[in-house]
């Protein structure tokens, strides 16, 4: 979605929001004999993703002074009879979920996107750029595992140099975290890999079926950094966040002069999320807030209190009554689908669209852009814990705007596009820390790599009773594979 909030999280999260119509990628990786074609529902579903968790695991597992509550529990408490009010339904439910995400000790959370940036009127004509991403991220007992696999799968609109240039972008990384140290390495731009299930047998192995040849076998020094705990730079904390009452967005902001949302320091688990600005320490000492301008135009960051909230569902008034909330008693599972009212789109989604003017500014930077799609659906167990969440989403400008990927303009304006499928764990097995690294990065239990870094051998991990990559046998839970709901098969029917 564990909230993100360490820098050696933040590093990782830029390709969270990256993403695109999975039906478009349909051609060929650059140096890959792998296409780049659907990804088997399956890997959603790999271990202990998506399944219920018991009341004795969730008890194990709660946060100390923290409590978890029910979906039921919350609506009652609420007041809200989810038939006559689904809109008040669904985002007490959002936030429920949301809240109780950040109250638990350990998760597992991982996401597949695609995108797509069209630029118009340019110079060359229309230009197409594919982008698929998989982010996965663990965190519990034993320390914290990260992994990005990035890759360009399409650059249409420039000829034959395209096939050249698209292996220029991508974005391939791992880290792993404990007591101890804190490891991270990088591989090449391009060479991210997406089979399909009958291009591989080990689909199921790789997190989300991706798989980067160059950042698996990297030994390079000047890729890895090895650091020692109390040896790196100490991450200042920032202070508590919360504007002043009656505060208004920026000038430039796509939401210039309106209010902020009230911000509840006391709120209940199922009231309206408070806004969380993306911030860091500028070099003077001083809080800033992360935004991105272009041409004048604002895009703010940041979530509503983890990092897969990025939408502001939360609030009953943003929402329309052609939501759809539904209750699965055999599966104890709520269902939730958005209908976001025109009038609040900019205010329910201004976190993600600063996520994707953010994630594909490489590639163009849109002016005064506008949602033209929304459609998103969340599944939330009974006991309050979110199982999966999908997207769809597209901003659209029709203002001349600058052409990044090649110095240019694109007169005509253009759009970016994604599509994103969330999955979420809390089982012990996979918040497993070191049992990833064993499997995807198992030269942290060796001596070289410590010795290459000048680092204290003793520091190298145990994987003596994990299995390796060549025996791992992941398992599909099938039954939850057959009942997910999948609104992008929907959308293409």
């Amino acid at each position: 979605m564990k909230s993100f909030k360490s820098k050696k999280s933040k590093v990782l999260l830029t390709c969270l929001a990256l993403a695109l119509i999975v039906s478009m990628l349909c051609v060929s990786l650059a140096g890959c004999k792998s296409l780049a074609k659907d990804t088997p529902i399956g890997v959603y579903f790999v271990g202990d993703f998506q399944r219920n968790v018991s009341a004795e695991q969730l008890a194990a597992i709660t946060k100390e002074g923290e409590q978890i509550i029910s979906i039921e529990d919350a609506l009652t408490q609420a007041g809200i009879d989810k038939d006559a009010n689904p809109a008040a339904a669904a985002a007490a439910i959002y936030a429920v979920a949301v809240t109780n995400y950040n109250n638990v000790t350990q998760t597992g959370y991982y996401v597949l996107t695609d995108a797509l940036v069209n630029a118009r009127g340019t110079s060359l004509g229309t230009l197409n750029v594919g982008i698929r991403s998989t982010y996965s991220s663990f965190s519990g007992k034993k320390g914290s595992f990260s992994q990005t696999i990035s890759g360009v799968t399409k650059l249409e609109g420039i000829g034959p140099i395209g096939d050249t240039l698209r292996t220029n972008f991508g974005y391939n990384i791992q880290s792993f975290g404990n007591d101890d140290f804190y490891a991270f390495r990088r591989g090449s731009n391009g060479g991210a890999q997406f089979p399909a299930e009958a291009d591989d047998e080990n689909i199921y192995k790789y997190i989300l079926g991706a798989y980067n040849n160059d950042l698996t076998g990297t030994v390079k020094a000047k890729n890895i950094t090895i650091t020692p705990s109390g040896q790196g730079e100490e991450e200042k904390p920032l202070p508590d966040y919360a504007p002043v009452a009656g505060q208004k967005y920026p000038a430039g902001s796509t939401l210039a002069d309106k209010e902020l949302p009230a911000y509840n320091l006391n709120r209940k688990a199922w009231e309206p999320l408070n806004r969380i600005p993306a911030r860091y320490w500028d070099d003077n000492g001083n809080v800033a807030e992360v935004s991105h301008e272009v041409e004048g135009t604002i895009y703010n960051c940041g979530t509503y209190g983890a990092g897969f909230a990025v939408y502001d569902f939360s609030r009953p008034e943003y929402l329309s009554n052609d939501t759809k909330v539904s209750y699965d008693s055999t599966l104890d599972l709520w269902t939730v689908e958005i209908a976001v009212l025109d009038e609040y789109t900019n205010q329910a989604c201004e976190f993600a669209a600063g996520d994707l003017i953010k994630d594909t500014k490489s590639y163009i930077a849109l002016k005064n852009a506008k949602f033209t799609k929304i459609a998103v659906k969340f599944e939330v167990y009974g006991n309050g814990l979110i199982k999966s969440m999908q997207k769809n989403d597209e901003l659209s400008t029709t203002d001349k705007c600058p052409l990044v990927i090649i110095k240019g303009e694109c007169k005509d304006g253009g759009l970016t596009s994604n599509t994103a499928t969330m999955a979420f764990s809390y089982s012990d097995n996979d918040t497993d820390a070191v049992k990833l690294a064993a499997l995807y990065w198992p030269e942290l239990g060796q001596d070289k790599i410590f010795n290459d870094k000048g680092v204290d051998t003793k520091l190298k991990l145990d994987l003596s009773s994990y299995p390796t990559f060549d025996t791992y046998k992941p398992v599909v839970n099938d039954a939850l594979v057959k009942a997910f709901n999948d609104i992008f098969a929907k959308d293409q029917q």
